[in-house]
């Protein structure tokens, strides 16, 4: 006696018990009469027990380090458990749903949903070996919800298949390793068969997705375009992503490599970042300016570096995206890759803004808050999950902050502060901001009587060192200097004087300023050229291959203090009160304060705690999220090449340098989980598409080599 595959499918997805839908028949099945199209049930049937949580209550998921313990692996097998059963009573409505589709998918469905039910059996008896009741914790509802709305059979392979079972050749051969590992080689086996069956689930799903996908589009096209927010790619692999599995299923290297490197959130609420390295020129002019072709090719060629400063499941805006093949040479060093979207134009064709996400967002977090970047995300604040007013992301007290005046103001009124310590560099040496040549002229003879005949001038609101104009002792002002400040006076109002220091080390202190308070995130080592202007930054080596009075200086401890007076300095009495300063501009958001050792008229060395206050992003933040990537003993230079250093070199462009410069010094990786960089080159953005402006990265064992070769 035979029964109707439909009958069948009805007793899976409406049985009351776990034995009804976990039985396959004896009797021969027949598809004969098919019927007609369900709609699919508001409510899964279950029995009570096995219910489907819908309140937002979750069990947690047990970590790998305590799966040591056998009932925390019954746990997870719980997780995995009501997976497989979710994917059952998904077949038998798959079935219910499309009963005109072709026979030989029917057939399918019904043997896979076989090997599903054994599957469940196979983890509800070990679960019970291991102390745990199937139904004992809250089961989640995300499967079925994400997939039963299904509309056609090319809709249930997309989601089933191609996704959540896809993600199963990764999750179920990377667990096996674990319960290998942790002794379990029973639960190590069932995982394995499942794996072996996840194969061929997916090699089912892929044949029938390329043969009803939309004629003309390559199997990621298809498959991006059919997938339904919250729906994603993402959701298609796991941790320990499996490329051969996937080729054994039959999925294309292509398809592969574009999954492996695809990005977007899972759950998280993302934060979304935008390179605007040109704000302090918007706040100068308090305004959205159009900027100078070279500004404007500089936020194109840099704009991946806020990648390095995003966490997992962010989302980054560009003008145009990576090569795929740079951005898995990325992941290949260990970095997370952002979730990428293209910059839109504006309604009225005045420039970028940020495309519609469609979708809650957890902070925007541009490099700088200036009216370019408010201007960039206005229509994306209502979305944010804790929006704030529009004048706290750009106002005047805000804009005061980007001024070396007040920095220089600020940072005289600290010293002040701190006169009793005589290796801090007293208030005297700080710059004022002058208006006019009587000013300037009274200016030069303070710092001249304080034995500082060189001077130089800064205007208020520029990036670091930039139009920075230098005056040595007795030399008059030039013609050209003249205009020069006249221009500057007529621009911004003031200019700032300071002395010229005979520096000695550069640095910058990073930090974090949220409504909890600043935080201190680090210290960076600045190489500047003797004018102060950027060049690198040394990553795991502060203190390495420096004098050794030099050393003494930085790590020397006073009697009441754990950490060394320096960072104690930096880490208290500064951020103390620079916290103050932001709260009173609700300021929010990264900030970089640049410092430097100095030798003052008397030979003795000093430290100037500010020499310029960074409301936003800085290089400085950028490297210390690369020397996380680093391995423990190897040190790192991260640099910007320009199209003129370019060139002499000898290289046409630089995707032929970058090539040269990576074959030179391959990158060499420590095999870790988390991959660590023990040396090599490599460049931080795509030298495809770079026209002015390339940053690198060198990796070396030995901080001496590293020294040697920046000073070539």
């Amino acid at each position: 006696m035979a029964i109707q595959l439909q009958e069948f499918a009805e007793q899976v997805l409406f049985g009351t018990s776990i034995e009804a839908k976990l039985s396959f028949p004896r009797e021969e099945i027949i598809d004969t009469r098919p019927g007609d199209p369900i709609v699919t049930p508001r409510q899964l049937t279950r029995p009570q027990h096995l219910l489907l949580r819908d309140d937002g209550v979750r069990a947690k998921h047990p970590s790998q380090a305590k799966l040591v313990d056998e009932k925390e692996r019954g746990k997870l097998l719980h997780f995995f458990g009501n997976h497989e059963l979710l994917a059952t009573e998904l077949m038998a409505l798959a079935i219910l749903k499309f009963p005109d589709a072709p026979a030989s998918f029917r057939r399918g469905l019904l043997e896979t949903l076989k090997d599903e039910q054994i599957h469940t059996r196979l983890y509800m008896h070990r679960m019970e070996q291991c102390g745990v009741e199937f139904g004992e914790l809250p089961l989640n509802d995300y499967f079925w919800k994400s997939v039963s709305s299904m509309e056609d059979p090319l809709d249930y392979v997309t989601r089933l298949s191609l996704t959540f079972e896809q993600a199963n050749l990764d999750y179920s051969r990377e667990y096996g390793k674990v319960f290998n590992t942790v002794g379990d080689s029973g639960t190590a086996k069932i995982l394995n068969k499942i794996y072996q069956d996840e194969i061929e689930h997916v090699g089912f799903g892929l044949k029938w997705f390329r043969h009803w996908k939309a004629s003309g589009k390559t199997d990621w096209e298809a498959y991006r375009e059919r997938l339904v927010f919250p729906l994603s790619p993402a959701r298609a692999k796991g941790n320990d992503f499996n490329a051969a599995g996937r080729l054994e299923a039959g999925l294309d290297q292509g398809f592969i490599q574009d999954l492996k490197i695809f990005q977007q959130s899972r759950g998280r609420t993302p934060n979304v970042l935008w390179f605007n390295p040109q704000a302090e020129q918007c706040a100068a002019s308090n305004r959205v300016v159009a900027h100078p072709k070279v500004s404007q090719q500089l936020q194109s060629d840099l704009a991946f570096l806020p990648a390095y400063l995003s966490r997992q499941d962010d989302v980054l805006i560009m003008t145009q995206p990576p090569s795929a093949e740079f951005l898995r040479r990325i992941q290949d060093y260990g970095f997370h890759l952002p979730e990428i979207h293209v910059s839109a134009r504006s309604a009225d064709g005045g420039g970028e803004r940020a495309p519609d996400l469609k979708r809650k967002l957890g902070e925007l977090r541009p490099w700088a808050w200036s009216p370019d970047s408010r201007a960039f995300f206005e229509h994306c604040l209502p979305h944010v999950a804790r929006p704030r007013a529009h004048d706290a992301l750009w106002n005047e007290s805000l804009r005061a902050l980007y001024s070396k005046a007040w920095s220089a103001q600020w940072g005289q009124t600290f010293a002040a502060d701190h006169h009793a310590l005589d290796w801090v560099a007293p208030d005297s040496i700080y710059g004022h901001a002058v208006h006019n040549f009587e000013e300037l002229t009274a200016a030069r003879k303070h710092f001249a009587e304080g034995g500082y005949p060189h001077i130089v001038f800064k205007v208020p609101f520029a990036t670091a060192a930039h139009g920075n104009r230098c005056l040595l002792a007795d030399e008059a002002l030039s013609p050209e200097l003249c205009k020069w400040l006249e221009t500057a006076w007529q621009q911004q109002s003031s200019v700032v004087v300071e002395p010229w220091l005979e520096r000695v080390f550069d640095f910058s202190v990073q930090y974090e300023m949220s409504a909890e308070g600043l935080k201190h995130i680090g210290y960076a080592r600045m190489v500047n050229n003797p004018r102060g202007q950027f060049q690198g930054i040394l990553t795991n080596a502060l203190c390495k291959g420096l004098a050794p009075k030099l050393v003494r200086f930085l790590m020397q401890r006073e009697p009441e203090q754990g950490r060394p007076r320096v960072f104690h300095h930096f880490e208290t009495s500064l951020a103390h009160k620079l916290e103050a300063a932001l709260h009173a501009a609700q300021f929010r958001g990264p900030i970089g304060v640049d410092a430097l050792l100095f030798r003052d008229h008397s030979g003795q060395l000093q430290i100037k705690s500010v020499v310029e206050i960074n409301p936003r992003f800085t290089m400085g933040r950028v490297a210390l999220e690369l020397e996380s990537h680093n391995a423990p003993r190897s040190v790192g230079y991260f640099q910007i090449m320009t199209r003129s250093q370019l060139r002499k070199t000898g290289s046409r462009d630089f995707k032929q340098w970058a090539a040269q410069l990576t074959s030179t010094h391959p990158v060499q990786v420590s095999a870790r989980a988390q991959p660590q960089i023990r040396s090599g080159s490599f460049p931080l953005n795509d030298p495809t598409t770079a026209q002015q402006f390339l940053a690198v990265y060198h990796v070396r064992e030995s901080i001496h080599d590293l020294l040697q070769e920046i000073s070539q």
